[in-house]
């Protein structure tokens, strides 16, 4: 074995360090030309392996984090779009990838460039073509990015940051999906003590900050549940005057999007231009509500507001029970014809798992399916297009990711 094979040999997942590279290739010649590539550019954290684009899925999925460039072979595949499509499940938007195959085929390369892919390579590889297809980018092409999803009450004490803090942990912990959660409660919201953290006032730091948001300011001021669930959150004291300056809040949710699959904005209690721009900058929008007469009025007029928008988010009505059902609730049939909504998922009464996991700041009935948390993962299938819930997109939408899944 060579110095070069020795110093890039990796035995297991757990091994791995490829936070510059990431290459799964199927053949050795293409093995030797990115391991050239690496000792010739210097990259001190790269990783190549000899496989399948299947094998670069199981790769990523248990990686803490994805690279900052992804080289994956298509060579055998049956159908690379579909397998890129899963890809994208597990890359994050940021990573800069190159697709390698043995076709020549200009179609495949245009699909490919406006799906986000950085560049399409055909066998046999170089260096130089490696070098120019990792370090060139066509100002045209467009960029894979993340969506946001808002999570907005009808009122107060519906369940709306139990629901979303619930989506966002099975999306980080069971899709194994990049998560920003972003209180944007500035006086402090539930978020931190349902995940146990505490809070380094970030979202205010970044919010007031003149310079421009970008990745290395937005990494210092995120608090980590995990590698792959963040928050953003503050807690200012009562009686300070927080003032947005507008466009904040669009601009951060951008900047987001480019390093996250969701950017989850829990919007509990907060109105006015925030909720706005919030809502302007979604894809997604949830409305919760619960069985009572003022909420049904209430999430008609946000249904109405959000309509507005001119983002055009798909939205979702969230019918929740956290009180006791007891006779003089608005039934679930008439509520939703009420509001003439095809489309509403709801959520059962469930007081002491949902008392237990918020108290000690744990997943609800973890290791133990329940109704609520049945209720979730249909959620989250239907958000990430798993089952046929919700229409899927198509594969150019789910890889760009402007309305797409991701």
């Amino acid at each position: 074995m060579s110095a070069i094979e020795s110093f890039l040999r990796i035995t297991s997942s757990s091994e791995i360090n490829a936070d510059d590279l990431l290459a799964v290739v199927s053949d050795r010649d293409s093995e030797i030309a990115v391991k050239n590539l690496i000792v010739d550019q210097s990259i001190e954290s790269a990783c190549v392996r000899r496989g399948t684009i299947d094998d670069a899925i199981r790769l990523l999925r248990n990686l803490d984090h994805s690279p900052r460039q992804l080289i994956v072979d298509v060579s055998g595949s049956e159908m690379p779009i579909s397998d890129l499509a899963r890809l994208s499940d597990v890359c994050d938007p940021s990573v800069a990838v190159v697709v390698v195959g043995e076709r020549n085929d200009v179609d495949l390369y245009r699909s490919l460039l406006g799906a986000g892919v950085h560049d399409y390579l055909f066998k046999p590889l170089s260096v130089g073509l490696l070098q120019r297809a990792l370090t060139a980018r066509d100002p045209a092409a467009a960029v894979r990015t993340g969506n946001a999803v808002s999570f907005v009450g009808a009122r107060g004490g519906v369940g709306t940051t139990t629901i979303a803090v619930s989506l966002a942990r099975h999306l980080a912990d069971v899709t194994r999906r990049r998560i920003a959660y972003v209180d944007l409660d500035f006086r402090g919201g539930a978020a931190n003590s349902m995940l146990g953290l505490t809070t380094n006032n970030g979202l205010t730091e970044l919010l007031q900050n003149p310079q421009r948001i970008d990745a290395p300011l937005i990494g210092r001021m995120l608090v980590a549940k995990s590698n792959q669930l963040l928050v953003l959150s503050s807690e200012l004291p009562y009686g300070n005057e927080f003032v947005c300056r507008p466009g904040a809040i669009s601009e951060l949710v951008n900047a987001l999007k480019r390093h996250f699959h969701y950017v989850m904005l829990d919007l509990s209690g907060v109105t006015g231009m925030l909720a706005e721009e919030a809502l302007d900058a979604s894809a997604f929008v949830y409305i919760t509500s619960d069985r009572s007469v003022h909420a049904a009025r209430q999430t008609a007029r946000l249904l109405r507001f959000a309509e507005e928008r001119d983002s055009d988010p798909t939205i979702t009505l969230l019918l929740n029970n956290p009180h006791e059902p007891v006779a003089g609730r608005v039934a679930a049939a008439d509520f939703q014809r009420a509001l003439g909504r095809a489309s509403m998922y709801e959520f059962p009464y469930e007081p002491k798992t949902l008392a237990v996991a918020e108290n000690l700041s744990e997943p609800v009935a973890a290791g133990k399916p329940t109704p609520f948390t049945s209720a979730v993962v249909e959620l989250a299938n239907m958000l990430t297009g798993r089952t046929e819930t919700a229409p899927r997109k198509r594969w150019y939408e789910r890889l760009v990711g402007n309305r797409g899944r991701t």
